[in-house]
């Protein structure tokens, strides 16, 4: 039975920042609450204040951790670079505090100019590429991903594999491969719920391309020996349900040691991302900003609490009343451990895990100083809004207003 996640050490506290919804694509399988073309954008002041509020939050963590984890500041959206003050920020971010690592989630469609911008200002890239673009907006991805790749810039590509789309896919696939430029075949929609199908943010394959799938996120040797180009490692699942898995990676194509049973074994895909009743390290490697709803998390797609319940751990605005909080907690000598609650594991697998009570102290301990967990003996019920119904109740508030 699979029953713990305890990697090797994870390299970066991963600060997800979300800077808005505010997107120059419209696909069909993003839905209103991750992207719209209406959202205001939140000021340059606020978010240098925001920024200091990471620093200090992270800073203080890192008292307590058994080794040295550097902020990994990882923008995203929408479209980051539709805020008019995006590398204004970066600058400053970069002139204040030089030991962050500054990377992008991007669509990459924008001018030459700012794909310049993009690679002095951000120490890495991730581009999706998304084939509900038009012809002349994937052409400037093209030649962005050509100017990146000339530039031997650290970058990566998302080809998010439409299924109206897929010879287009593929294509791009094979040309990234030539050229041996980091990328990975993904799949739109992970969640396993078939809601999802039904409203356009999951699609549904054939074995035939599930087939494709498996064989791209095979172990594959890099035709030069760089380091920083290869094709991520990941595999389909395995068992009776085979022919229907897709399987669930590590974002970063890492390796994983999992508990099996009595035994630990090495591998690059969990078996199952359903962790409900889990003893849970996400908020020692993890922090969500959302700018746009003014609300700080443990984790983008999990948003569960120390109180095991879903939703923010304080303000953006207000980073203060998050961290004397923590301060307290940190000083006691005593620190809750988050007990899952959910039953469906989007992202996260980079958090050390474990089902049984021994297994997590252990790995608390091993990652940890001056600290003892406090282990929750019940799952707390599912409550608390998710950022689905967060942003609904946003729009709901801004259709009042209008």
């Amino acid at each position: 039975m699979f029953c713990g996640i305890n990697h090797t050490k994870k390299a970066d506290f991963s600060v997800v920042w979300d800077l808005g919804r505010r997107c120059t694509y419209a696909c069909t399988y993003c839905l209103d609450h991750r992207s719209n073309k209406t959202s205001p954008f939140v000021g340059l002041e606020e978010l240098k204040k925001t920024l200091d509020g990471v620093v200090e939050y992270g800073q203080l963590m890192q008292q307590y951790r058994s080794y040295e984890l550097p902020i990994d500041l990882a923008f995203t959206g929408g479209e980051p670079t539709a805020h008019p003050d995006f590398f204004d920020f970066l600058i400053y971010a970069k002139d204040k505090y030089p030991f962050i690592r500054t990377n992008l989630t991007t669509n990459g469609c924008y001018t030459k100019r700012k794909a310049e911008l993009v690679m002095k200002t951000c120490h890495s890239t991730t581009v999706s590429y998304h084939a509900e673009a038009t012809a002349q907006e994937k052409k400037l991805v093209i030649d962005n991903i050509k100017l990146m790749y000339e530039k031997d810039y650290n970058f990566r590509i998302n080809v998010m594999f439409h299924k109206d789309y897929w010879k287009e896919c593929e294509k791009l696939c094979n040309w990234l491969e030539k050229r041996n430029i980091r990328h990975t075949a993904r799949p739109i929609g992970d969640s396993g719920n078939p809601k999802d199908y039904l409203d356009g943010s999951a699609h549904l394959y054939s074995q035939k391309q599930l087939d494709y799938f498996a064989n791209q996120w095979e172990r594959k040797k890099p035709k030069n020996k760089s380091p920083k180009k290869d094709v991520m490692n990941m595999a389909q699942g395995r068992g009776r349900r085979a022919e229907k898995a897709i399987g669930r990676p590590c974002c970063n194509g890492k390796c994983l040691s999992m508990k099996m049973g009595d035994k630990w074994e090495s591998g690059f895909r969990v078996p199952s991302t359903n962790f409900n009743g889990w003893h849970c390290m996400v908020n020692w490697y993890f922090l969500y900003i959302n700018s746009e709803l003014d609300a700080v998390f443990h984790h983008q797609t999990c948003q569960v609490n120390l109180e095991g319940e879903v939703g923010p751990i304080g303000k953006a605005s207000d980073f203060n009343s998050i961290i004397e909080p923590l301060r307290k907690k940190l000083r006691s000598g005593k620190m809750p451990v988050i007990r899952c609650p959910k039953f469906h594991c989007g992202c996260g697998l980079c958090a050390p895990k474990a089902l049984h009570e021994k297994d997590a102290k252990e790995i608390f301990e091993q990652r940890t100083k001056h600290i003892e967990p406090q282990f929750s003996k019940d799952i707390a019920p599912l409550e608390g809004k998710s950022l689905f119904r967060m942003f609904k109740d946003l729009d709901a508030l801004d259709s009042d207003k209008t």
